[in-house]
C-alpha cells in the first residue's frame, strides 16, 4: 500500500491542468469574468449580462431528511439567470448522468424562493450544464440541448425556465454548431494541442485567463492543499478498507492480526497504527 508521501508524488501539475479537470474548471468559473466568458461562447446566440455571483462548490440543503446536494458552480447574471455549470471527466453512464441532471435541477429550483413565499412565477430561468469528453447520447452532436415539451402536441414546449445543456467535446456536426464553440470545446479537452491555433477572440481570451489562472501564486497554493486533504482522504478509505479485510481475515482463520496483517502484505510501520485504529 502506498503511503501519504507516495501519493502525493503522483499529483497533476496544475500547469497540466485541462478545463476538464474540476478544479481548473470550479476555479475558473468561480471568477465572474471568466464565467461570463465561457457562458458566452457556450450561448452564442443570446448576450450574457454581466455576473454578479459566482461561487463554486455550493451546498444546496435540503429539506427534511432528504440528501444534500453539491453543485460544482453556481452563477447568477444581473437578470437573475442562474447556471449550474460541472466539468464531467468520468463517463458513469446515462442513467446516472442523466438522473444527477435532474436532482441538480431539482435542488436548485427548491431553493429559489424564500421561506413561505408562494409566488412561484418569482422563480429564476435555470440552466444545468455538463460538459464532458464523451458523447452521451451517441449522436456525434457537440450539443443537446433539452427542454419540456408536450408528447400529445409536438413542438409545443413547456416553457417552464429550465433547461439542460450535455456538451460533447468529440462533436461531429461542425456545420450545425458555431465554430466559437468547436474551438472552445476542443480547447478544453486538449489546450496544449490546441493552443497555438485559436482563431476566436473570446476562445483566445480564455486561453490567457487560464495561463493567468495557471500562474497565480494564491491558486497554485489552494491546488496544493486540496489534493493533500484528498490524499489524505483516500489514505483513511484505504486503512478503512484495510481493517475490514483485517478483521474479515482474523474471523475465517483465527490468525492474530498481526499475521493477518502480514498476509495482506500490509507495511509494518502501519501496523500500530492499524492496530491502534480497530480498538477504537
Amino acid at each position: 500500500m502506498k503511503n501519504n508521501e507516495e501519493q502525493k508524488k503522483v499529483r497533476k501539475p496544475l500547469k497540466d491542468l485541462t478545463l476538464l479537470d474540476r478544479f481548473l474548471f470550479d476555479t475558473a468559473m468561480s471568477d465572474p469574468e471568466i464565467s461570463r466568458n465561457i457562458l458566452s461562447i457556450i450561448f452564442d446566440d443570446r448576450e450574457i449580462p454581466p455576473i454578479h455571483f459566482s461561487a463554486a462548490e455550493q451546498t444546496q440543503e435540503p429539506y427534511f431528511d432528504s440528501r444534500a446536494v453539491r453543485l460544482d458552480v453556481l452563477a447568477i447574471d444581473e437578470e437573475g439567470t442562474v447556471y449550474d455549470a460541472e466539468a464531467q471527466k468520468e463517463n458513469k453512464g446515462k442513467r446516472f448522468l442523466l438522473r444527477r441532471s435532474r436532482l441538480y435541477q431539482s435542488s436548485i429550483d427548491v431553493n429559489l424562493l424564500q421561506p413561505g413565499d408562494w409566488d412561484f412565477g418569482k422563480m429564476n430561468d435555470v440552466y444545468v450544464i455538463f460538459i464532458a469528453p464523451f458523447d452521451l447520447f451517441g449522436q456525434d452532436k457537440y450539443m443537446y440541448t433539452f427542454q419540456m415539451t408536450c408528447k400529445e402536441v409536438p413542438g409545443l414546449p413547456l416553457n417552464d425556465g429550465a433547461v439542460r445543456i450535455f456538451l460533447n467535446t468529440h462533436g461531429k456536426n461542425d456545420d450545425e454548431v458555431s465554430p466559437e464553440l468547436v474551438e472552445f470545446l476542443h480547447y478544453a479537452e486538449k489546450p496544449e494541442q490546441y493552443r497555438k491555433s485559436l482563431q476566436n477572440p473570446r476562445v483566445k481570451k480564455l486561453a490567457e485567463q487560464m495561463d493567468m489562472l495557471k500562474s497565480n501564486q494564491k491558486v497554485g497554493v489552494k491546488y496544493m492543499r486540496l489534493w493533500e486533504e484528498l490524499a489524505d482522504a483516500r489514505l483513511d478509505g484505504m486503512e478503512e478498507a484495510q481493517i475490514a479485510s483485517i478483521r474479515n481475515l482474523m474471523k475465517k482463520t483465527g490468525w492474530s492480526a498481526e499475521k493477518a496483517m502480514d498476509m495482506l502484505d500490509i507495511p509494518k510501520e502501519n501496523w500500530n497504527r492499524y492496530l491502534k485504529l480497530m480498538e477504537k
